[in-house]
């Protein structure tokens, strides 16, 4: 499909440019709204599952601040080198999401920023990966696009893929892989205009 070969540069993209980025992500936290009615419906240190995340800052400085452990996984190596150096009493795993078996089940499940790399089809694979890393009660939250559609962005002047699926897809998937979606909002004006998910495994 057209621009699907694009989705397969995100790696070397944040590998290549993942200093830049950070500088220019800075620590500002926008999330901090929804990480907030993630963290409300989690136990005391809870074990959180980062898909896509980074150095770690901004988003795993505010969980561990409030008490969360964190099991971060990425795809780029540099980006976890910095995670390592911020935090490295916590688990920081090099891994492919799409490809991720860890035997293990967490309290939360985050993909922010990370999920809507992917491709539709890995999108829809991604619920059955949600899915195995979940137990009853477990809160994923994710962002996605507001529509269906691809969308060609740019990081330090190279494409950037982003897809999105329906929110009736989305909605549907979540339902048959067994979680209730508790709260969406498509282009949130108080965090930034990310459409964002927020569900819970029942």
């Amino acid at each position: 499909m057209p621009n699907n070969h694009l989705s397969e540069n995100i790696i070397e993209l944040y590998q290549k440019y993942a200093r830049e980025w950070m500088a220019v992500r800075g620590e500002w936290l926008f999330e901090k709204v929804w990480l907030d009615r993630m963290l409300a419906l989690l136990p005391d240190q809870a074990h959180v599952l980062d898909l896509g995340c980074g150095s770690g800052k901004p988003i795993a400085t505010y969980l561990i601040e409030q008490g969360c452990a964190i099991t971060g996984v990425d795809s780029s190596e540099l980006m976890l080198q910095m995670a390592r150096a911020n935090f490295p009493e916590q688990t920081w795993l090099q891994a492919d999401m799409r490809q991720l078996n860890l035997e293990q089940k967490f309290d939360a499940i985050l993909a922010w920023d990370s999920f809507f790399h992917l491709t539709q089809d890995d999108q829809r694979h991604m619920f059955a990966q949600f899915a195995r890393h979940a137990k009853l009660g477990t809160v994923l939250m994710f962002t996605s696009g507001p529509a269906q559609g691809k969308a060609i962005g740019e990081l330090f002047g190279q494409a950037l893929y982003h897809a999105s699926l329906a929110p009736e897809e989305y909605h549907h998937l979540l339902v048959q892989y067994g979680f209730e979606v508790l709260k969406m909002v498509a282009e949130d004006p108080e965090c930034t205009g990310h459409t964002v998910w927020l569900a819970r495994k029942v």
